[in-house]
């Protein structure tokens, strides 16, 4: 499959346009910035890192495996409610998430998951420049929020843990997804019980302490009971409907936007452009997950106003 080195791919790619010196040897400590956010440290590359990390998704990580089966982020034509779908029959649930996903993705599992996925690049010499790709796609040896790199390494990084909770399960007659950092495992009752301490003793098993379970976020529920999961709510019916407090949202956004755009504009707090994209955003996630939902809103609000959110051709008149 391999045809051309990095080097002729990088120059086929970009027509002389960037130069293949500076991404192989470059300085890039001055090509990415920590974005002042309070609760997380999320990193913005500058649009040469952009440039490379483009290129690296396109000709090592896109390439990588991952458990297809069971992870659906970062997936072209997959999204949350993909994750989501499959568990609309079961009666009982386990979710739990990942503490400091990307930040617990180290250099040498990065490295050692590159190795192993060597064979499946479309270019010649990978192994070669194998500490470059990682030091341009890690902050102090860490996978960072933000890169673009990122979400493609961690789903191949989890690829073996992917699997052997799979075969678990399957094994358990439950079902697994993850999305990111979030899983979910459902099936009857007396099968789910003790599940979390498989998770467990599997993330050890494949990472020692690296990767751990967020155990306040850990939690069992059962159709009868509200089932939420990853903003979506399972009705006993087994159909899919988004979180009851997220409706309520939604629809003031609409009522104002109908009738008053100043307060529109002040409950979502941002600029003209930016709230509409938002609004748009939600009714475009409501498309994917309810469109019984979304047709209530088309009378309730009129077809015209919601399906032009859902093209995204809004305008704020």
């Amino acid at each position: 499959m391999a045809t051309k080195d990095l080097k002729s791919a990088f120059d086929a790619m970009y027509h002389g346009k960037h130069d293949f010196s500076d991404f192989a040897t470059g300085d890039i400590s001055e090509k990415y910035r920590r974005l002042d956010l309070t609760n997380k440290n999320v990193y913005a590359a500058d649009t040469k890192l952009k440039i490379y990390h483009k290129f690296l998704n396109l000709f090592v990580f896109q390439w990588m495996r991952f458990n297809k089966n069971c992870v659906y982020s970062y997936r072209k034509g997959m999204n949350v409610a993909s994750a989501v779908e499959k568990h609309a029959n079961s009666r009982h649930f386990f979710q739990t998430d990942l503490n400091d996903f990307f930040g617990s993705l180290g250099t040498p599992l990065i490295k050692k998951t590159l190795c192993e996925n060597l064979d499946q690049f479309p270019v010649t010499d990978a192994e070669d420049h194998i500490n470059r790709i990682i030091e341009l796609c890690t902050i102090d040896n860490k996978l960072p929020i933000g890169f673009s790199t990122s979400p493609l390494i961690s789903n191949s990084c989890l690829f073996h843990f992917d699997n052997d909770l799979e075969n678990h399960c399957k094994n358990n007659e439950l079902i697994y997804t993850r999305y990111s950092d979030d899983i979910i495992i459902s099936g009857s009752e007396g099968k789910l019980y003790g599940v979390g301490k498989v998770v467990e003793s599997m993330l050890a098993h494949h990472y020692d302490t690296s990767l751990s379970i967020n155990t306040t976020k850990t939690k069992y529920s059962s159709i009868g009971n509200r089932v939420k999961i990853l903003g979506m709510t399972i009705l006993p019916n087994g159909m899919l409907t988004i979180d009851a407090k997220l409706k309520v949202e939604i629809e003031v956004l609409l009522h104002f936007y109908i009738k008053d755009k100043q307060k529109f504009l002040d409950k979502i707090q941002t600029d003209s452009a930016s709230a509409l994209l938002k609004l748009s955003g939600y009714l475009n996630y409501i498309n994917t997950v309810d469109q019984n939902y979304l047709n209530k809103l088309r009378k309730k609000y009129g077809a015209s106003v919601i399906d032009m959110f859902v093209r995204g051709s809004v305008k704020f008149l």
